[in-house]
């Protein structure tokens, strides 16, 4: 039976529900969430690394992204940073043999890391790649993030050639849109790197933080939908672009501040594709819900 939907009563309600749902949920309801890897440092270009990581391989569970990135992160020691400019890739064959995220295995990571590695030996840092191919003058960031990926990728051509099958590999991990996806992970890497409050660190203070793109997955994606915010049903680039305007009306500034506490709401399963009346009773946006409460 196909649910009744009604419409969004008063944009401006749904402004002040969102505010006011971003200001209630905060870095203390992190977990499980791949962020929380980066703040286990302190020094921005050991969280640059530790960000991109955890980014990478966040697809799956969140609890499952957490513990095999952290695993990872564990065996480089101390200092990402330190590990990665003294990167040997025969010694991360062996250190790194039995990692397993899903359908990417130990060579998907090593060529990572032998990539990232490349970049902060040539570069100096992560940052310091994705200055060089930003330009605020682009409508959003997906022209920079586009050029940040092939850059990363081709490693300036210095590095052996990739297998269809490795750069395959690799693509998946580091989404740009010139595929046309919702670059959900790269996103959120630039959202952690970029925005100035917490939960996210505000390293990149070169980016306009308007620029940003929503990390859209499949809960931003249906959230949205709720909220009468996307009436796409794919998520892809289009649809990431269009809720970041919608939501642009609101802090055309910071259109992605909403973006930690509508995921927490899908992640802590508090709004799930079989809505329970429970959570819908007490939901801050039940009054702006297109979906009547159950």
């Amino acid at each position: 039976m196909r649910l009744r939907t009604r419409p969004v009563r008063d944009s401006n309600l749904l402004g002040e529900r969102l505010d006011a749902l971003a200001a209630k949920i905060d870095i203390g309801m992190i977990a499980p969430d791949p962020l929380q890897l980066v703040h286990r440092y302190d020094q921005p270009r050991d969280q640059e690394i530790a960000g991109l990581l955890a980014a990478a391989f966040a697809y799956g569970r969140a609890d499952i992204v957490v513990r095999n990135v952290g695993n990872v992160l564990d065996r480089m020691g101390s200092s990402p940073d330190e590990y990665l400019r003294a990167f040997e890739a025969r010694d991360a064959g062996r250190r790194f043999r039995d990692f397993a995220h899903r359908f990417h295995k130990a060579p998907d990571l090593v060529a990572l890391l032998v990539r990232i590695s490349w970049a902060v030996r040539t570069h100096g840092s992560l940052g310091e790649l994705f200055r060089m191919n930003y330009r605020g003058t682009d409508e959003d960031i997906g022209h920079s993030l586009q050029r940040f990926v092939a850059a990363l990728i081709d490693a300036g051509g210095l590095l052996p050639k990739l297998t269809p099958a490795r750069r395959a590999a690799l693509s998946y991990l580091l989404t740009s849109p010139a595929d046309g996806s919702a670059c959900k992970r790269m996103n959120l890497y630039l959202r952690w790197m970029v925005r100035r409050e917490s939960p996210d660190l505000g390293l990149w203070t070169f980016v306009d933080p308007a620029k940003l793109v929503m990390p859209v997955d499949t809960h931003i994606h249906r959230i949205s939908t709720f909220l009468g915010l996307n009436d796409r049903k794919s998520a892809d680039w289009k649809s990431a672009r269009a809720i970041t305007a919608k939501l642009a009306v609101f802090n055309p500034a910071d259109p992605v501040r909403y973006d930690f506490a509508l995921c927490r709401l899908g992640i802590l399963d508090l709004c799930s594709r079989k809505r329970r009346k429970e959570n819908c009773e007490v939901c801050l946006l039940r009054d702006v819900c297109r979906f009547p409460v159950v």
